[in-house]
């Protein structure tokens, strides 16, 4: 089963940046249960926060 798994850091950036949808639409669009537009502009954000982190990690080493 396809999930993104973050901490509450990148949970609250999403809660912030989408004011209009639930926490749950929230956790239904990262563990993929749902595939709307919305979903999928949840899941897009998510991997661009992943791969932000990622690429500091990166240059800190």
């Amino acid at each position: 089963m396809n999930s993104i798994n973050l901490g509450t850091k990148h949970h609250q950036i999403l809660q912030a940046e989408f004011k209009d949808v639930s926490r749950q639409t929230i956790h239904s669009a990262l563990r993929y249960f749902s595939n709307s537009a919305t979903a999928k502009a949840i899941r897009k954000r998510a991997k661009e926060l992943l791969e932000e982190e990622l690429k500091q990690i990166k240059e800190d080493v």
